[in-house]
């Protein structure tokens, strides 16, 4: 009977499916709930407790399900692992359904927490195999973020989660700006949000920063039965992994880096802001920021952002969060293979002392990465110099050498799509502001949390630029070629960056006459690079131009050139490669 039950998928197929409704089920009443500050409702407690059940129950079938179906040794210890955690939550759940402790445990709280946690696994598996419904993969990253901007704005509207209400609009805003780590705000998050409602940002910055498809694959990955071939491509393609094979691998080193990263920072965060009375929960706080800053959101607590007066001048905050928006920025590749280098470095070291065989260690860097640190680097240098010359008497007047020297570095690295502002922007002189401008359009590096056209993008148009200028047929960096393809999507990419600024800079113009047109384009490269920087007029703009903010920021997050693709490619046959040799013919350039 259980060989049975095992072999046939049809019923584990339905199983599946009651398992996935159900979580949604859960969720949604759990969040309605506590939105709608409905506990006083018994009703609605006596149904969720009921629900829970049954959800508990379904999460023992699939689990022991996955457990007997396993064969890998790994897998079965880790599915083992989702049977007690199942198991736990039914008790926790009958617990709570006929309010008798017979086990020292938190009933409701451990219901809350285990229902979220199985839910999302649930959700990652039926989300996983939309790989299989034949939708082009970057259409795929483009609906993974439609639906968070959607689920976002439905929990930013519940009465929960603000203090005094807000408009559809202007929750849309500020989640489509938490998910696509941008930082544009049109209230104050400080004063209009709730802890609730704070928490909810905090976390879509974090599902936007990494891509809800992160997680959604490596729960998947963990614990579905079946792979496809193109679902792993889909997620190779989206964490720029080149093995399809080491996909898992990579997906978990990334969300360890994140977590890890992330809690560093919000310790040395803590620890900064410990002697500051002004701020109250300062574990909240220390733990927003670092997530915002690693994502590259720019979101803050204080309603002057990093400008506040109780840490105006606190170099130590200001250097942390720089130092985590450039390494979220960075990308992951670029630290997942300095973490190679170091680990193979050390087991050398290890060989040597030992005196045991040595082993042939890769400790090279890459192509890629050696020009995103080359480019991170120079574009940092060359900010922070021109800042400093530009606004030594003028933003900097109140700092002292060695504060001048760090606010400079911080307004060089916070313009690459992170959103911080530890001076009065408004008070930027215009070379200052032309410098931003561009430090925002170059961005971040791909692969990372951060927009932009990205540094290899840029990297790559000035190398070419040069190699035009000698005369020279093939681009070569390092002694490697750089393909055709990478060139002519780098043109791609900055032309459809002009025609998205361009686009949304004269909408904007349209809507808003009597504002400064410096202003109004400072604002859409600032959405489109998805950084978040403001001259201080997102909260006066009116809703046309609020909506075309959105689309701004939207497209610069998923990337113009994957929208189209993603778009054409579903709807149109797509364009296999020319076998055919055509006879070339010489167009009259410049």
């Amino acid at each position: 009977m259980i060989h049975y039950w095992i072999e046939d998928k049809k019923i584990f197929n339905r199983i599946s499916s009651v398992f996935f409704y159900l979580s949604l089920l859960v969720i949604l009443i759990q969040t309605v709930g506590y939105g709608l500050k409905l506990s006083f409702i018994d009703e609605y407690y006596i149904a969720f407790k009921i629900i829970n059940f049954v959800f508990g129950i379904f999460s023992v079938f699939v689990s022991i399900y996955l457990y007997l179906k396993e064969t890998e040794i790994i897998q079965k210890l880790v599915k083992g692992g989702f049977i007690g955690i199942s198991f736990f939550y039914l008790i926790a759940s009958f617990q709570w359904l006929i309010d008798q402790n017979f086990l020292p445990i938190d009933a409701r709280g451990n219901v809350i927490f285990f229902s979220i946690f199985i839910g999302f696994l649930s959700i990652s598996q039926k989300l996983n195999s939309v790989g299989n419904l034949g939708l082009h993969s970057a259409l795929i990253f483009v609906l993974s973020f439609i639906m968070l901007i959607l689920s976002g704005s439905f929990l930013l509207l519940l009465p929960a989660a603000t203090t005094n209400g807000i408009s559809i609009i202007d929750a849309v805003f500020t989640i489509t700006s938490g998910v696509t780590v941008t930082g544009l705000t049109v209230v104050d998050t400080n004063l209009a949000f709730s802890t609730f409602g704070k928490s909810v940002i905090m976390i879509f910055i974090q599902m936007g920063g990494l891509g809800i498809l992160t997680f959604t694959n490596l729960f998947s990955l963990l614990f579905k039965t079946d792979h496809s071939f193109q679902n792993r491509m889909m997620v190779s393609e989206m964490i720029k992994e080149l093995n399809s094979k080491d996909t898992f691998t990579t997906l978990m080193k990334i969300v360890s880096l994140t977590i890890v990263i992330e809690l560093i920072g919000a310790l040395l965060i803590y620890i900064s802001v410990y002697d500051v009375p002004q701020i109250e929960n300062k574990v909240f706080f220390s733990a927003f920021h670092a997530i915002s800053a690693f994502c590259n959101a720019g979101f803050s607590t204080l309603t002057n952002n990093l400008y506040e007066e109780s840490i105006r001048f606190n170099y130590f905050l200001q250097m942390i969060i720089a130092w985590l928006l450039v390494t979220g920025g960075i990308s992951y590749s670029v630290m997942i293979n300095h973490n190679n280098i170091f680990t193979n470095k050390i087991k050398k070291f290890v060989c040597y002392i030992t005196n045991t065989r040595k082993k042939e260690y890769l400790t090279k860097m890459s192509n890629n990465n050696s020009l995103v640190i080359t480019t991170t680097f120079w574009l940092l240098l060359a900010g922070t110099i021109m800042y400093y010359f530009n606004e030594y008497n003028n933003t900097l007047k109140d700092h002292g050498f060695w504060g001048k020297i760090l606010v400079s570095v911080f307004n060089s690295a916070t313009p690459r799509t992170a959103g911080f502002n530890n001076v009065d922007m408004t008070m930027l002189t215009t070379p200052t502001i032309m410098v931003t401008l561009f430090l925002m359009w170059v961005g971040a590096s791909p692969g990372s949390t951060g927009g932009g056209i990205k540094t290899t993008t840029f990297a790559v148009s000035v190398l070419n630029l040069f190699n035009q200028i000698k005369g020279r047929t093939r681009l070569v960096y390092n002694w490697r070629e750089i393909s055709i393809d990478s060139i002519n999507q780098v043109n791609a990419v900055i032309l459809l960056s002009f025609i998205a600024i361009g686009t949304s800079t004269l909408l904007l113009s349209y809507f808003e006459p009597n504002m400064l047109f410096r202003n109004l384009l400072f604002e859409v490269v600032s959405a489109y690079s998805t950084v978040g920087l403001s001259l201080g007029i997102t909260a006066s703009l009116s809703e046309p131009s609020k909506m075309v903010l959105i689309a701004t920021m939207f497209l610069g997050r998923v990337s113009f050139l994957t929208f189209l693709i993603g778009l054409y490619r579903q709807f149109f046959k797509e364009h296999k490669r020319e076998l055919a040799n055509y006879p070339s013919d010489n167009i009259f350039i410049n």
